[in-house]
């Protein structure tokens, strides 16, 4: 059997005696799309369906030769069941699978296991229980260093009564339940929305809420809404931390893993919109970050900062896709005790219209330039640099970072022509059309040092190959490798010095 292997070296990379290598597997033969599974020891693992429909796993080397596939069945009793996904846990690969009781009107999370080999153990476990109008049943989390896995479902109060949610908290094997509760969560607002539910290294478990201000909360000079983070654990009283600040509104927030037993709360702000003759255009901007260490052993802030950003926009910003805000996607810790923040402008804009004949909703993705900021230990802004782009409604948006011997590599896909802009005025448009060509496009890599100089790379031009990474579905398998996902092949790049 002859397999697919691209090599690719940049050679302008090679010239800083830096080497990025770009292989390919054989394509699978699919009635769907491949996903990932993860990369350990020189091993790569894909899950993916045959033309039976059945859920074959794949095993590949460290050069991306095929080793082995079995086809992957449950000892489950049920006839129907839905396959949620499956997660990366140490050394098995945890499946998860929704039975519906129907006679008990209740929902059932299964656990099942295969191992490095693809062998899937013949017991299963049964990992939650909830009533069929539980929110978000089956969703689950995974912590930072792969211990510790939380699996969770929301209870909506009626009226005034807070929501419920329960949660369990399993170690790695998911022999032993961590932290198992069922806790109304201390939110006396009746509009509020669960942003996220995350685990830490040592179990306890991080829920964001985003809650909209009673009539009698509400305060001059502050927005109409704030974000509450509560932290549960083996105590009694959850921890609370509220983010709200005076003439700022949050545009974004999210709970990213730091170092050393940390969980960041981090996001950014913009000036809060004062009315008709408020501040202008520069409500549109968000340009200021903020961000909050906390503790993981002691439920503390160990330290919080707002940092004023500049150049994070046009000097005269003029077109809609000039106010985009910006989301961060990575934090990575550096030697020094610093830390670069990896952020990408991203928003979604939603427009329904009605007519005679009904109503028609249309969502709107902007994914646009990406921002690489160096703060030193002091938590003094060092650098900011910025890589211009531009992907609304982009048939495979956003981007994918790691660290790596002091330098942020970040992969994305964008026009070909936009290896030689360095601004918005030379940045073309990357948009999903009826008009517009895959073909155009190219794989880049953006490699930002230590002083936040950057330097753009086609990694490959889609003109040269018909293989396309999907950049949403791909993941980073370790600080120097990056397994792509084409839908029906299975790549890695991998970067070495």
């Amino acid at each position: 059997m002859k397999y697919l292997k691209l090599l690719l070296l940049l050679a302008t990379l090679g010239l800083n005696a830096q080497s990025v290598e770009l292989k390919w597997a054989e394509k699978i033969k699919t009635k769907g799309n491949v996903s990932i599974l993860g990369g350990k020891n020189g091993r790569y693992y894909t899950l993916h369906r045959d033309s039976d429909d059945q859920l074959v796993g794949r095993e590949y080397d460290k050069d991306l030769n095929f080793k082995s596939e079995k086809v992957i069945s449950f000892n489950i009793d049920a006839k129907r069941y839905d396959y949620l996904g499956a997660l990366f846990v140490k050394d098995k690969i945890t499946h998860f699978i929704k039975e519906n009781d129907r006679k008990a009107d209740k929902n059932i999370l299964i656990g099942s296991f295969t191992d490095m080999n693809l062998k899937t153990s013949d017991k299963t476990l049964i990992l939650d229980e909830a009533d069929e109008d539980a929110l978000n049943f089956g969703l689950r989390n995974i912590s930072p260093d792969s211990t510790k896995v939380v699996v969770y479902n929301e209870l909506k109060g009626r009226k005034k009564d807070p929501s419920t949610l329960n949660f369990k908290v399993y170690n790695s094997d998911f022999t032993q339940v961590v932290l198992d509760k069922s806790a109304q969560l201390p939110i006396k607002s009746s509009k509020f929305t669960t942003e996220s539910v995350n685990v830490d290294n040592l179990g306890n478990v991080y829920v964001l809420a985003k809650i909209y201000k009673e009539k009698d909360e509400k305060v001059k000079g502050q927005s109409e809404f704030y974000f509450k983070l509560i932290v549960f654990n083996k105590e009694d009283k959850a921890k609370e931390f509220d983010f709200d600040y005076p003439e700022k509104e949050i545009e974004s927030i999210d709970v990213i893993p730091g170092v050393n037993n940390t969980m960041v709360c981090t996001g950014f702000l913009k000036i809060l919109n004062s009315g008709f003759f408020g501040k202008g255009k520069k409500t549109l901007i968000s340009d200021e970050m903020f961000s909050a260490n906390i503790d993981c052993k002691t439920l503390t802030i160990k330290s919080s900062n707002k940092y004023e950003l500049e150049g994070l926009y046009p000097d005269k910003p003029k077109k809609a896709e000039d106010y985009v805000p910006y989301k961060v996607r990575n934090i990575f810790q550096r030697k020094d005790g610093g830390s670069i923040v990896v952020a990408e402008q991203y928003k979604l804009v939603i427009v329904t219209t009605y007519s005679q004949y009904g109503s028609h909703t249309s969502y709107y993705y902007y994914y646009c330039d990406i921002a690489i900021i160096n703060i030193n230990s002091k938590s003094e802004v060092e650098s900011v640099s910025k890589m211009p782009k531009y992907q609304m409604n982009a048939g495979n948006p956003s981007i994918l970072s790691t660290y790596y011997n002091g330098n942020v590599y970040i992969v994305y896909e964008d026009l070909e022509k936009n290896a030689e802009a360095e601004n918005d005025k030379e940045t073309k448009r990357s948009t999903k059309s009826m008009f517009s060509s895959s073909s155009k496009n190219a794989l880049f890599l953006l490699t930002v040092d230590s002083k936040g100089e950057m330097k753009k790379d086609i990694v490959y031009s889609y003109k040269e190959s018909k293989i396309r990474p999907r950049i949403l579905t791909s993941m980073v398998a370790s600080p120097n490798e990056i397994m792509l996902n084409a839908d029906d092949q299975l790549g890695v790049l991998k970067i070495s010095k």
